[in-house]
């Protein structure tokens, strides 16, 4: 039977087609692995999370940008990385003005979402490079305490250097988050 063939039965005319043979699509010849790293590494390294990565020290500053580093881009939510709890607090501390940094760069991010993860694994970690790594830390820039003008509190040189007051007087100077659904200024 050929194709447009009619075949009656019943008395009925009934078209029937050819059978098809149905084949998977054809695939591109295989490439070099060193091709396809790079063209996932090209990918990979496009858009807001790709700028965000390559010029964080730019928006967290050169310290808190050598501990925390941008992991992705949930809507308008930055999830940040941070190595250690006590740089964690610094980067919640300046949740705000890096915000505002952003948003200044053209980035639509309204909230940040700090995570700690180690950059190694915590038993890898040498002691001296963990008190190194705490002495950095803004609140243990120098040695020393002295007294914050706002609350009278003893306070660590490096707040004041930083801030001007220590940092529960720069907690209470920053303005509230934004309700979730509110639109920020």
């Amino acid at each position: 039977m050929g194709a447009g063939m009619r075949v009656s039965r019943d008395g009925d005319g009934v078209r029937v087609r050819p059978a098809q043979v149905l084949r998977p699509p054809q695939r591109p010849s295989p490439q070099p692995l060193g091709h396809c790293l790079q063209t996932v590494q090209q990918q990979q390294w496009r858009g807001p999370i790709a700028r965000l990565s390559q010029q964080w020290s730019r928006w967290a500053g050169p310290t808190l940008a050598e501990h925390s580093r941008p992991l992705n881009l949930h809507g308008r939510t930055l999830v940040v990385a941070v190595d250690e709890y006590h740089w964690l607090q610094a980067v919640q501390y300046s949740r705000h003005q890096l915000l505002g940094r952003l948003q200044a760069a053209g980035f639509a991010i309204t909230e940040l979402c700090l995570q700690q993860r180690a950059p190694q694994p915590l038993a890898g970690l040498d002691w001296r490079q963990q008190q190194q790594s705490w002495e950095q830390h803004p609140s243990r820039s120098q040695k020393g305490k002295d007294i914050c003008q706002r609350c009278q509190t003893p306070t660590p040189q490096g707040e004041l250097q930083r801030w001007g007051h220590c940092c529960f007087c720069q907690q209470q100077s920053l303005p509230p988050p934004p309700h979730p659904g509110q639109n920020p200024r």
